[in-house]
């Protein structure tokens, strides 16, 4: 038995001698370096994130690999100013500054530049982005408050960048494994192959199985398994020019539970942990050419495909986007990006007695155009002012215009302050058009029969978009080469927010094909509001081994019906998201070859689709130990403090409750 120890210690060390170094890279950044990494998310052009006038967080890979986090959402709890809300084992509510739901509607959320938000439904799927690996990701760049002069339409509240490792940047291969209580099993392999000096490709496949949760109604259910392949190329010739080209495709199958409408007695079907599948892949490609240091373009272009059915929907849909982008310097003090696009959107739904849409087959499509001008105020370029504006015109509701300007000081080399206003739109979605909705409520008494109540929801024709203005101003400093402090207060104002309103009065019709009491409702322009909040972000490198990470976040929402208007739920959105919210993560560098994380996140009451949910207090765990250059084991404690707790009510379309419960899972990541 000795002898086989040996052997496998030895090929340990042998296949770690070629092993990528960026591991130790991220453990010895510092402060100083982590506060002067690049960015794009801003301006689409690379931007020192320092010195940036907006108020951008960073969640760089170590962040996520010390994190313990299992998925894109549990990392995304690092960020001030986002709220988080796990529903089920794959389904979560995220959103930035308000207005929170499973589809929260006001976050665009990217990868490596591509749109997965849903134009169908306004949202984004975050399960369809379970399978994605989380070591394939270098890191997630957040901007919180209005992103459309430069990302366009629904950028309203923030914008989510997904960045993924360049093939350039990996070598050789790496195997991730693990699996727990929660996390039942999951794995993912990488192989890089590199074809010249300046072209490598990177081929890999991810799975994962999540558990069964326990549901308020002491059922179990709702878990599932899915995977993914891809590929990925990438080529830098030094000289000017890169190419990158990416593909994946990938598979779900998790289950659901909640009520089915049916047009015969008794009219709801429960659904009980049925299975349902999504199958999603894409291709993108980029191409970036530099005329000179501070003149270049990129022009980038994607396919995204999706099929999804469950026992509410059926749904095929296209996607084809092209971008341009040019950046280039005119004279001393002037920064130009410009850049022009096109999307079209092709999808088809297959009606039920749930939803039905008109027409079956929608076609929508998008053009834009943008410009913005950072100009230097004084010749050392410490006064900055930006300036632009992006047009589109989208087939539903024509022309939108999502203008902005801001103003930043640089002090001295360690502070900044800044202010901006800005003005984004968020599109209707084209269910909220084309869409009706029926779902069965209950049984009444009406005379002598007894009859069942639906309630119709119906789409709305000429539906507009929603308009916000947002203010901000915030200081971000370094004290110290130890010590960097990230302060933003912020106020939005939103009129034309669509929701639920009663049309006519209930009554008894046969328009269903049977007798029944029809209450309508139709979607329409109704609501005005505003938000008011501030968030806080710091960082202490306390000693050389021990690092902590500070965030709190506090928001107010107030929202006024207009008048003549009777909405469903008036105020829901005033308590969709916790008031405060603080996260501690603190890292220790045992040794070198030792970690131990502790992340504890308190998240204050809300109200979710009219169930109150309570505050919270719990606390990840992470160990992890390197015993050879490019091998680490880990295990991870999620949820520690309590056993099980509720972090949202599902709608009247899914009206699920489950909980987050304690977990425990161990994972081993070898590089090769």
């Amino acid at each position: 038995m000795k002898y086989k120890k040996a052997i496998l210690l030895f090929c340990f060390i042998s296949f770690s001698a070629n092993a990528d170094s960026e591991m130790d890279e991220l453990l010895n950044m510092s402060l100083e370096e982590l506060i002067e990494q690049k960015i794009s998310i801003v301006t689409k052009s690379e931007k020192s994130l320092s010195t940036t006038a907006a108020p951008v967080f960073v969640i760089s890979a170590d962040d996520i690999r010390r994190s313990g986090s299992a998925n894109i959402p549990e990392a995304l709890r690092m960020a001030p100013g986002l709220q988080v809300s796990q529903i089920s084992p794959h389904d979560w509510a995220v959103t930035i500054r308000g207005f929170n739901d499973q589809f929260a509607n006001k976050l665009l959320v990217l990868v490596d530049g591509r749109s997965v938000y849903s134009s169908f439904t306004s949202g984004t799927y975050w399960r369809d982005l379970q399978a994605l690996p989380m070591e394939t990701i270098e890191r997630i760049e957040i901007i919180r408050g209005a992103g459309g002069t430069i990302w366009g339409a629904n950028a309203v509240n923030g914008v989510i960048n997904i960045i993924t490792r360049s093939a350039l940047t990996t070598k050789n291969a790496q195997l991730t494994a693990g699996g727990g209580t929660l996390q039942q099993g999951f794995g993912r392999f990488d192989y890089t192959q590199k074809i010249t000096d300046n072209a490598s490709v990177r081929g890999y496949g991810s799975y994962f199985n999540v558990a069964d949760v326990k549901e308020f109604a002491n059922v179990k259910g709702e878990g599932g398994s899915g995977w993914m392949n891809g590929a990925r190329f990438d080529w830098d010739n030094k000289q000017g020019d890169a190419v990158k080209a990416d593909a994946s495709w990938n598979e779900n199958t998790l289950a659901d539970t909640g009520t089915l409408t049916t047009l015969t007695p008794p009219y709801a079907t429960a659904i009980n942990n049925q299975s349902f599948t999504y199958t999603g892949g894409h291709l993108l490609t980029r191409w970036e050419h530099h005329l000179s240091e501070k003149n270049y373009w990129a022009i980038r272009a994607y396919y995204d495909y999706v099929h999804r059915s469950d026992y509410l929907l059926q749904m095929t849909q296209h996607t084809f986007d092209v971008d341009f982008t040019h950046v280039f310097a005119l004279g001393e003090r002037h920064n130009v990006t410009w850049g022009t696009g096109y999307r079209h959107i092709n999808d088809e739904i297959g009606n039920t007695v749930i939803f039905r849409a008109d027409p079956v087959i929608g076609n929508n499509y998008i053009y834009n155009v943008f410009a913005q001008d950072e100009i230097a105020l004084d010749d050392e370029k410490r006064w900055l002012f930006t300036l632009g504006s992006k047009v589109e015109y989208y087939s539903m509701t024509r022309f939108e215009v999502e203008p902005s300007g801001s103003l930043s000081w640089h002090i001295n080399n360690q502070h900044t302050l800044w202010t901006s206003v800005s003005h984004a739109v968020r599109t209707p979605a084209r269910s909220q058009r084309d869409l009706t909705v029926l779902l069965f409520d209950s049984m009444t008494n009406v005379g002598k029969a007894k009859l069942p109540v639906m309630v119709q929801g119906i789409g709305k024709q000429g539906i507009d978009a929603e308009n916000e203005t947002a203010y901000q101003m915030g200081w971000r400093g370094a004290f110290s080469s130890d010590l960097t402090v990230d302060v933003t207060a912020f106020y939005a104002s939103y009129n034309d927010i669509t929701r639920l309103e009663m049309t006519d009065n209930s009554s008894i019709n046969s328009s269903l094909g049977f007798p029944a009491v029809v209450i309508p409702m139709q979607v329409g322009n109704n609501l005005n509001a505003q938000t008011i909040g501030a968030e806080l972000g710091l960082n202490w490198q306390t000693t050389e081994w021990w690092r902590n990470y500070l965030s709190y976040s506090f928001i107010n929402v107030n929202t006024q019906p207009y008048v003549g208007h009777v909405l469903v739920h008036p105020s829901a959105d005033e308590k969709t998201v916790p008031q405060h919210q603080v996260s501690l993560r603190t890292n220790f560098n045992v040794t070198h070859d030792i970690d131990f994380d502790v992340w504890g996140r308190y998240t204050d009451a809300i109200v979710a689709n009219n169930r109150p949910i309570d505050s919270y207090f719990n606390t990840d765990v992470r160990v992890a130990w390197r015993p050879v250059k490019g091998f680490e084991l880990s295990l991870i404690g999620q949820n520690l403090i309590q056993t099980n707790h509720i972090e949202w009510q599902g709608d009247f379309l899914m009206p699920r409750t489950n909980y987050v419960s304690r977990g425990v899972y161990a994972k081993f990541n070898w590089q090769f």
